[in-house]
C-alpha cells in the first residue's frame, strides 16, 4: 500500500510540475510577444508625438504654402502614420496630402482625451481620402491620421495568442488582434501570476515614455491532451519520489544559469551600463566615450559579456539588448553630447542589429526624442561580423547617409583588411587590444600597427586604439599618429555614468601629468 500510494503521490506530483513546466515557457512566448507589441506601439506613438510636437512650432501661417511644406517634412519622416493636418474648430483646413481642403470637412468628437491634452479617434472613415480608414491623433490644431492596419505578425498572431493596446488608464483601445473568442478573455491591465496555472495566461506592460499599454492572452498548452507525454510523465512519477527531487533541482538550476538571467535581463531591462573614456593623445581631451553592457547574475555577480552576449544572440534577444543600450546610453550621455559637439558616444552593435530597419527606425526616433545630434553617435560593427557582406554594406551605408558615425571594432583580427575597407565606407578604425599589448615587446605587432595608421591616414579615416595600459605605449602611438585617441585602463576604467564626472578631470591631469614626464607637449 504504501508502495502505491507513493507511486500515485508522484504521478500526481509530476504531472502537476509537467503542466508548470509547459506553463513557463508558454510565459515566455507571451512576453515576447507583448514585447513586440509594445515596441510597435512605443515607436509609432512616439513617432506621432514627435509629429504633434513639431507641426505646432513649424512657424509658419496656418494652412499657406509655407506651413502645408512644412507638414510635408514632417510626413515624411515616419512610416507610421498616414497624413497630418490642420484643424480649426473641427474642421479640417489642410493636410500634408491633399493640401487646402475646400470644403472644409468635419471632425467628429474625441473618442477619448488623455490627461495630457491628446485627443484619440477611432476608426474614422473617409475623412480626408474618400473609403480611407485612419486612427487620428490631435493636440492642438494639429491632427496626425495612422492607418488602423497592423504589421502581419501583430495583426494575425499565432493561434492562442491575442491582444490589446490602449491608453494607460484603459478606456481608449486602439486595436485588437486575434480571434474575437480570445480577445474577450483578455483582462486590461492583468498578468498571471506564476504560480497559476491554468490554461488561459495573461501578461500586461505599459510604457515609460508614451501613453500606451499592451495586454495579451494566450491560451496555454495542456499536457493532459497530449499522450505521450501524459503517458511518460506517469510513467516517471511512478518510479520513485527522488525523480520529482530531481526535477526540482534542475529546474531551480535552470532558474538561475546565465541563459535564463541573459533572457529575464533582455525582456525586463536587467541590463546596466558603465562607460569607458576615449581620450584624444594629443591633448589629453576626452572626446567620448564607449557605453559598454553589463549584467549581474541572481547573486549580484557580474557576468562577462564574452558569456552572456553570445547567449543573447543565440537566443534570438540581442536586438532587445542592443535597444536598452542604445536608449539608456543616449539618456545618460546626451547632456555631455549637446554641451561639447566633439563629443560621441560609441555603441556596440551586432550584425543582426546592422541590418535590422525596425532598429534604424528605433535609433532615429530615440536620437530625436532626446535632441542627440546624429553625428554624435558612433555604432561600432565588429570585423568578424559580416557573414553577409553586401547586406552589412547597404545597411551601414543607410546609417551613414542618416547621419551616424561607422566605426570598425577589433580591426584585424576578422577578414582581409584591403578587401574589407575598399567595401564598406566607414569614419574610424579601433586597433584591436591585441596588437596594442605588443606594442613595445613585438616587432611584428609594430609593423602591424604601423601599417593600419598608415592605411587610416591614405583613407583619411580616424584611428582609435583599444587597451592603452601604459604611457609607453600611448607615446608610441601618439609618435606614429598624432591624432590618435586612445581608450584604455592609463585613462581611466569602464565607471557608471555618474562617475564620470568625477573621473574627467583626473583623466586630463593624468595626461597633462604623463605629457610633461615624456617631453610631449
Amino acid at each position: 500500500m504504501p508502495v502505491l500510494i507513493g507511486a500515485m503521490a508522484g504521478m500526481l506530483v509530476m504531472l502537476l510540475m509537467g503542466q508548470i513546466a509547459q506553463t513557463r515557457i508558454d510565459d515566455f512566448r507571451l512576453r515576447a510577444y507583448v514585447q513586440d507589441v509594445m515596441g510597435f506601439m512605443s515607436d509609432a506613438s512616439m513617432s506621432s508625438r514627435n509629429a504633434l510636437h513639431d507641426a505646432m512650432y513649424s512657424g509658419a501661417m496656418p494652412c499657406n504654402d509655407a506651413d502645408i511644406l512644412a507638414l510635408r517634412r514632417v510626413a515624411m519622416r515616419s512610416p507610421y502614420f498616414h497624413d497630418i493636418a490642420r484643424v480649426h474648430d473641427s474642421q479640417l483646413l489642410c493636410s500634408a496630402v491633399a493640401g487646402r481642403l475646400d470644403p472644409a470637412p468635419s471632425l467628429p468628437p474625441a473618442d477619448h482625451e488623455t490627461r495630457t491634452g491628446v485627443k484619440l479617434w477611432h476608426t474614422l472613415t473617409g475623412i480626408v481620402t474618400p473609403g480611407v480608414q485612419v486612427n487620428a491623433m490631435g493636440m492642438g490644431d494639429v491632427v496626425v491620421f495612422s492607418p488602423p492596419v497592423l504589421p502581419e505578425r501583430l495583426g494575425t498572431p499565432e493561434s492562442g495568442f491575442a491582444s490589446v493596446a490602449s491608453t494607460s488608464d484603459m478606456r481608449f483601445v486602439f486595436w485588437r488582434a486575434g480571434l474575437a473568442g480570445d480577445q474577450q478573455r483578455i483582462t486590461l491591465g492583468r498578468t498571471s501570476r506564476w504560480l497559476d496555472i491554468g490554461p488561459l495566461r495573461q501578461f500586461s506592460r505599459c510604457s515609460n515614455s508614451v501613453d500606451v499599454c499592451a495586454s495579451a492572452v494566450y491560451t496555454s498548452s495542456r499536457i493532459v491532451t497530449n499522450p505521450w507525454g501524459l503517458l511518460l510523465t506517469l510513467a516517471v512519477g511512478a518510479v520513485a519520489g527522488g525523480a520529482m527531487g530531481q526535477s526540482w533541482r534542475l529546474r531551480q538550476r535552470y532558474r538561475t544559469s546565465i541563459d535564463w538571467v541573459t533572457q529575464q535581463a533582455a525582456e525586463s531591462g536587467g541590463i546596466h551600463l558603465v562607460y569607458q573614456p576615449l581620450v584624444r593623445l594629443r591633448d589629453g581631451k576626452t572626446v567620448g566615450v564607449e557605453a559598454l553592457a553589463r549584467l549581474n547574475d541572481s547573486a549580484g555577480n557580474p557576468i562577462s559579456p564574452d558569456m552572456f552576449i553570445p547567449i543573447a544572440e543565440r537566443r534570438g534577444v540581442i536586438g532587445l539588448i542592443t535597444r536598452q543600450v542604445t536608449r539608456q546610453a543616449l539618456i545618460e550621455m546626451h547632456g555631455r553630447a549637446l554641451a561639447d559637439p566633439e563629443f560621441h558616444i560609441s555603441i556596440n552593435l551586432a550584425a543582426v542589429d546592422v541590418v535590422d530597419r525596425t532598429f534604424h527606425t528605433f535609433l532615429n526616433h530615440t536620437a530625436a526624442s532626446l535632441r542627440v545630434p546624429r553625428a554624435q553617435i558612433a555604432l561600432e560593427v565588429t570585423e568578424r561580423s559580416t557573414d553577409n557582406m553586401t547586406r552589412l554594406r547597404e545597411a551601414l551605408d543607410r546609417l551613414r547617409v542618416d547621419g551616424y558615425q561607422i566605426h570598425i571594432d577589433d580591426f584585424g583580427t576578422g577578414f582581409s583588411n584591403l578587401a574589407y575597407l575598399s567595401t564598406l565606407n566607414v569614419d574610424a578604425l579601433k586597433i584591436d587590444r591585441m596588437f596594442t599589448n605588443a606594442i613595445g615587446t613585438d616587432t611584428v605587432g609594430n609593423a602591424i600597427v604601423d601599417q593600419i595608421c598608415k592605411m587610416a591616414a591614405l583613407l583619411n579615416v580616424e584611428v582609435i586604439v583599444e587597451g592603452l595600459e601604459t604611457q609607453a605605449q600611448a607615446d608610441y602611438m601618439l609618435a606614429i599618429c598624432p591624432d590618435a585617441i586612445g581608450q584604455g585602463w592609463l585613462f581611466g576604467k569602464a565607471v557608471p555614468a555618474d562617475e564620470l564626472e568625477d573621473s574627467g578631470p583626473r583623466i586630463r591631469q593624468i595626461t597633462e601629468n604623463n605629457d610633461n614626464d615624456s617631453g610631449l607637449q
